[in-house]
């Protein structure tokens, strides 16, 4: 048919084109970063898409854009959302003061209808229209149409549409459901009821879990310093249940059967919240949304705890005891049902590869066992380089006591004091007998092997 063949002759031409919507796009996000998110009082975050080859084709022969145009390049140049725009706020109230921004930042006009900040008079937005629209489904989207001008009214000139949603964390997780379902199903079927009905109480749900998550981000920031303490270990107690309920319920849809795993998210969430810097209220509060949306997108994926756990490469650092604990928990991650959740979660809650998510903890964790008062009174008892030999040899036994052990509970915070104790008492006799390390540091650390009690912590 005609119609294929005009179409297969736009998505060739669009084929070879696409770079400069890419570059576009790419120009796009660092403009409205310069000028919407500097300018934020809240943290905001901007991403982009160009369509795709087949996105383009479905679309024209969806809604007959060759039948408006008389070339292909004014079909492409048409089309409303070939790139696509989010700024990415946390809450769904935040939305409304994103759009309020870009009033207030891009406020010229020279038509009333296309609006521009004059730093980027390339950007240009239709503000004029009553935000938010609502969408077919009864739901409100901040949805602005936009347009990018270069060399305007010069024979070059460049002119592309774009379009611009705001979106919040639980709109942006809900819509990638929705859209999955409803919209990129290819099965042809009369939507059910329920099944709508189904997605009206998810997307209720998801806005009371918003509200709530909210009032708490609200009140941690505003809050002083006063019993900062308590409420910092309250927002880590939260996090970590929404992340131990998120993985009990993959559990029990996977296995049948939910084990108990309470304290190893108590441990991988206070190894969150501690490698990620958090200081203040407002650092608890960003960690706290960023892991909230990693367990949004865990919620809507399948997980096999059946699927083994694979490490990139082996350990290799240099470090002594960093490699004795890593080639340790390499091997029990796939034999010990204990050590295979504690790494498959902390994989999960990690954005970068195994192997690195591994190095990192285990760095985090030396730095726990080695933040002990005591080793550094050594160099007050020995000279600097045998103060530094005896350091490094008990750090490398605790590396083997590690391993000898091989307890999960050693990760949780009564096995780190459990195995500072018995370091510090270990660096007590030490200083109080001052041997000839060489020749009698086999002693002491037979004595830091004997000291350390898995069953205290158990």
């Amino acid at each position: 048919m005609d119609i294929f063949k005009y179409v297969d002759e736009v998505v060739d031409y669009y084929e070879t084109v696409q770079y400069r919507y890419k570059n576009i796009a790419h120009d796009l996000k660092h403009m409205l970063e310069d000028v919407i998110v500097k300018n934020s009082e809240y943290t905001l975050n901007i991403s982009y898409r160009v369509k795709e080859l087949d996105s383009v084709r479905e679309k024209l022969i969806r809604n007959s854009y060759y039948r408006m145009h008389t070339s292909k390049e004014e079909v492409v140049a048409n089309i409303q959302d070939i790139i696509g725009i989010r700024i990415e706020c946390k809450f769904n109230e935040d939305e409304q003061y994103v759009y309020k921004l870009m009033l207030q930042m891009f406020s010229k006009t020279d038509d009333q209808i296309f609006f521009y900040n004059s730093k980027f008079p390339k950007m240009r937005f239709k503000l004029n229209e009553k935000q938010p629209v609502k969408q077919k489904n009864g739901f409100d989207i901040y949805k602005i149409d936009a347009r990018y001008e270069d060399n305007k009214g010069q024979e070059d000139e460049i002119r592309v549409n774009f379009e611009i949603q705001i979106k919040s964390m639980i709109n942006m997780f809900w819509g990638e459901i929705e859209h999955r379902i409803i919209y990129k199903n290819p099965s042809y079927f009369m939507v059910e009821q329920q099944v709508i009905e189904n997605l009206v109480s998810i997307k209720e749900n998801l806005n009371l879990v918003d509200h709530q998550l909210h009032d708490l981000y609200k009140r941690y920031k505003r809050d002083n310093s006063s019993k900062l303490h308590y409420r910092k270990e309250t927002i880590e107690n939260i996090v970590s249940k929404l992340v131990h309920d998120t993985i009990a319920r993959k559990m029990k849809n996977d296995l049948g059967f939910v084990v108990q795993f309470k304290e190893s998210c108590d441990s991988i969430i206070d190894y969150l919240f501690i490698v990620n810097n958090a200081a203040q209220m407002e650092d608890y509060g960003r960690i706290l949304t960023d892991i909230f949306y990693i367990t949004s997108n865990m919620t809507g994926e399948e997980m096999d705890f059946r699927e083994s756990l694979e490490l990139e490469h082996g350990f290799n650092t240099g470090d002594q005891f960093i490699d004795t604990v890593g080639i340790t928990i390499q091997k029990l991650m796939n034999v010990d049902f204990n050590w295979h959740l504690y790494c498959m979660i902390l994989f999960e809650l990690e954005r970068g590869s195994n192997i690195d998510d591994l190095e990192t903890f285990i760095r985090y964790y030396k730095g726990r066992l080695t933040a002990n008062a005591e080793l550094y009174r050594l160099e007050e008892v020995f000279p600097a380089e045998t103060a530094q030999k005896i350091k490094t040899d008990l750090i490398n036994e605790m590396g083997y006591v590690f391993r000898r052990h091989a307890d999960i509970a050693l990760l949780y915070s009564g096995g780190i004091k459990e195995l500072t104790r018995a370091l510090k008492k270990t660096v007590e006799n030490i200083i109080k007998d001052k041997p000839d390390w060489n020749k009698e540091k086999s002693i002491y650390l037979l004595y830091l092997n004997n000291s350390v009690s898995v069953e205290e912590i158990n």
